[in-house]
């Protein structure tokens, strides 16, 4: 069985043409490490280049592959760690890759409280010298 036969056809499950691409990129991208011509694409979703043309740039817009224009097969499918990184910004939650944090949309922000207790013991410190003079 090859992987034309395992692409899913459009059914009213699927929302759109486009998710039909993504799973074609995908599977393509996993079996051959390089993606997939729009000739190839287009022969296995059952539809004609200028349409997956379309359905890659609305992909695209979503952050969900990545595509360098002019490259023969120049799109590949965004890796799960960015596709989940992708889905939380999109609930509304703050990701800092830099540093490593995911901040709920609700959370208040941290303070640093040994900095704030130091200044709050220094400007004390100041207070009971300048009394003594």
């Amino acid at each position: 069985m090859g992987i034309m036969e395992d692409i899913p056809r459009l059914s009213p499950v699927m929302a759109s043409r486009k998710l039909q691409v993504l799973a074609f990129i995908r599977r393509y991208h996993e079996e051959h490490g390089v993606g997939p011509s729009l000739s190839e694409i287009a022969a296995a979703v059952g539809t004609n280049r200028s349409r997956v043309q379309d359905a890659i740039r609305k992909l695209e817009r979503e952050q969900r592959l990545h595509r360098v224009p002019g490259k023969t097969r120049g799109v590949t499918p965004i890796g799960s760690h960015e596709e989940a990184l992708r889905q939380l910004q999109a609930l509304g939650y703050v990701v800092n890759p830099g540093r490593l944090e995911i901040i709920h949309p609700d959370a208040l922000p941290l303070l640093d409280i040994e900095e704030d207790a130091a200044v709050a013991s220094e400007q004390e410190a100041r207070g009971a010298i300048g009394a003594r003079h």
